[in-house]
């Protein structure tokens, strides 16, 4: 492997690590997965479907547009997913996948 693969290989496993610390809170998949269903939802909605405290609410959202897998739209305060969010999420269901079959193999049932 060239120098340029490893540089390469550590920015996608920092990539990959930053994704899973943002989302291993289940508030914030939570939010992902909502907003990916919804398209767009101001602060109120949000608020309303997912029964979160405000506050709570407030530093995910916070977290998830740091990480730039949420943005919010202005003037309106409607909070989506980034083309980032969407891909995540892509990647979200596929892993699910993998997942099932691992429980599969681990439970014998191969």
């Amino acid at each position: 492997m060239s120098k340029i693969e490893a540089v390469g290989d550590i920015k996608n496993h920092s990539i990959l690590v930053t994704v899973c610390k943002v989302l291993s809170n289940r508030h914030r998949l939570r939010i992902v997965l909502h907003l990916e269903k919804k398209k767009a939802c101001s602060f109120g909605e949000l608020l309303k479907d997912l029964n979160i405290n405000p506050k709570v609410l407030r530093d995910h959202l916070n977290v998830l547009i740091a990480s730039k897998l949420v943005t919010k739209s202005f003037p309106y305060g409607a909070y989506t997913l980034t083309p980032a969010g969407y891909v995540t999420k892509q990647g979200l269901d596929a892993f699910a996948g993998y997942i099932t079959r691992i429980a599969d193999v681990i439970g014998g049932n191969s």
